[in-house]
């Protein structure tokens, strides 16, 4: 009798230790050293505002890893240091003017402890009209008309990148409106498609590696009015610039918008919805860029995160 069971109880012991083996190894991979990463993203509803999110309601995949969620804090404005700069493209419509008004309200709708700021784009670079300030009548007084197509190039990404690495201090909320059509041929006009302009990565680049959240209105130019090609490239152009990072791109149509308020009420409601998103990354001995996808399975919200994050090598 003991010869039989001699060789079962070896069986069963083998397999408890393939068992224990499978059991160890996963959480050997799950224990692995990992640095915290943290990025801005905002929860857009469908309809009216989005719930209240947890860390519970979010997934985060690394370079399509999964990573564990450590938090999601929901930003106060009121006590969250934001600052808010509204860039215009200088080859816009000289009607935006008409637009001053719905701007200066959406200003002053922001938490007054928020810096905003105001620049415009010309020849590649981000002339400042009113530096960071909580006046927000300095602001107002400092909006003025644009020239429209006259202007020339205004190499609108290459202007956004300048911004970015002006950009003073080290604030956690930074956030950038573009005001413009997207149509940048510096490169050439095949150079506009999406994608396939330099400028506009460069400016992807410097504002996910800058923590800048870019959110859009696309206007007419007058340079391009009649070149639907032309338009649909620079919206596909904004479209690429905001989805990256974790913005958003406003369009009616191929034309300047009748009146900004229903999107600037949007963006109102968007910046009411962000959060600050701390997932566990895994250390590198280098600073470099990781792919980026952060989804939630809650009905009716869509959250907007940049598509890339940049992780800094580990001490």
């Amino acid at each position: 009798m003991a010869r039989k069971t001699l060789p079962f109880a070896c069986a069963v012991l083998g397999l408890a230790i393939v068992s224990t083996a499978a059991l160890v190894f996963p959480q050997d991979a799950q224990s692995q050293p990992s640095d915290n990463a943290q990025v801005m993203v905002t929860a857009r509803a469908k309809r009216g505002s989005s719930p209240a999110l947890t860390a519970r309601d979010v997934t985060v995949h690394e370079d399509k890893n999964p990573r564990r969620v450590v938090s999601l804090e929901a930003i106060s404005k009121a006590d969250y240091p934001l600052q808010f700069l509204i860039l215009i493209d200088s080859d816009a419509t000289p009607r935006l003017g008409a637009q001053f008004q719905d701007i200066s309200r959406f200003i002053q709708s922001l938490p007054q402890n928020a810096q905003v700021g105001l620049a415009y784009a010309t020849s590649g670079s981000a002339q400042v009209e009113q530096p960071f300030t909580t006046d927000r009548a300095a602001f107002t007084k400092a909006l003025h008309v644009t020239f429209g197509a006259s202007v020339g190039n205004t190499s609108v990404y290459g202007a956004l990148a300048d911004l970015i690495r002006k950009w003073p201090g080290s604030v956690q909320g930074r956030e950038v409106l573009l005001i413009s059509d997207g149509i940048d041929p510096t490169y050439g006009l095949f150079d506009t498609q999406p994608g396939q302009n330099p400028g506009l990565e460069r400016a992807i680049r410097d504002a996910q590696q800058g923590h800048v959240t870019v959110f859009s209105i696309f206007v007419g130019s007058g340079r391009a009015t009649r070149n639907q090609i032309l338009n649909l490239n620079g919206q596909g152009s904004l479209d690429e610039l905001t989805s990256d990072t974790g913005g958003y791109s406003f369009t009616q149509g191929t034309q300047t918008p009748i009146s900004f308020r229903p999107f600037l009420n949007d963006l109102q409601t968007m910046l009411g919805q962000q959060y600050l998103l701390t997932f566990s990354s895994v250390p590198s001995s280098k600073s470099e860029f990781h792919d980026l996808k952060v989804n939630t399975e809650v009905s009716g919200v869509k959250i907007l995160a940049p598509k890339r994050v940049y992780v800094s090598a580990s001490k």
